[in-house]
């Protein structure tokens, strides 16, 4: 998962932007009687983020016993997240966030929509907080869809608060196939937090990263097949070894975690790749 800068925008003044063409004046009265509750809820969000207690906030199925869910809901997807919307400067802001535009969530496909990471059928009062909002890819939204975490284990990584780059906690193994294949798992470092460590393993369970990196991982190993072996070949396994070495100290040094550093760290690793596969 990659950090990203925690946004500075009031959820109350997004809120606002977003009602403020709304010409019914019934609804306008009761999404207005919301802005106490909805400021609310963003502090109590802000303050149970940073140490996992995001599961103990209630889930609602109306904002001030005034607004509906739907309601809420329309007022993400229609005053928020719609073009020329009167809050789409702050959906742009947020979708801007992630460097390269990826998904901060599985750091690998193109961040196209936001993520409630507490899903606004269940937390009507967040939908148009931006700090319950994370730039994502399609997939990731979809896959975590409406879950609601029952205990601190079960709260995925947010960007905004959680900070996992600083350590390796993503690592991969070989499959000594012909043709080769790897498998990725989490394994932090003895000194995480066990709480730490649960989460991790949820994230990435959560997120099935897993298939993911294996499935580029395969292309890639296709991709470097005629090198490795011409290495190989050429100038024998020590040689392949320090070249994949190098690749892999190049791909850590731009992330941590990424699966490429990963797939490299243990092809680098593995006697069978370097000594063995090439003879076969």
């Amino acid at each position: 998962m990659k950090k990203l800068l925690k946004p500075s925008y009031a959820a109350v003044d997004v809120f606002q932007s977003c009602i403020e063409r709304v010409r019914d004046a019934e609804l306008k009265g009761r999404l207005l009687s919301c802005i106490q509750e909805i400021e609310t809820a963003s502090i109590e969000f802000d303050e149970k983020a940073p140490i996992a207690q995001l599961h103990t906030i209630a889930p609602k199925d109306n904002v001030s016993s005034a607004v509906t869910v739907d309601e809420m809901k329309n007022v993400y997807t229609s005053r928020m997240a719609k073009k020329l919307a009167p809050g789409r400067n702050y959906y742009d802001k947020l979708m801007s966030l992630p460097e390269h535009g990826r998904c901060p969530l599985c750091s690998q496909r193109v961040v196209s929509t936001l993520d409630h990471h507490l899903p606004k059928a269940h937390f009507p009062s967040l939908v148009v907080s931006p700090l319950n909002l994370i730039p994502a890819c399609q997939d990731c939204n979809k896959i975590k869809s409406e879950d609601i975490p029952r205990c601190s284990e079960q709260e995925t990584l947010h960007p905004y608060y959680d900070d996992v780059e600083s350590f390796v906690w993503i690592k991969a193994r070989i499959i000594e196939t012909i043709p080769v294949a790897i498998e990725f798992y989490v394994d932090p470092p003895q000194e995480c937090e066990i709480l730490l460590i649960e989460r991790l393993r949820n994230h990435f369970n959560t997120f099935k990263l897993a298939p993911l990196y294996s499935s580029h991982a395969a292309e890639e190993l296709a991709s470097i097949e005629y090198v490795s072996r011409r290495v190989y070949c050429d100038s024998g396994s020590i040689e392949l070894k320090r070249y994949l070495t190098d690749i892999a100290d190049g791909k850590r040094s731009v992330n941590l975690n990424s699966w490429q550093a990963a797939l490299y760290e243990c092809l680098s690793e593995s006697d069978w790749f370097c000594e063995t596969r090439f003879q076969l």
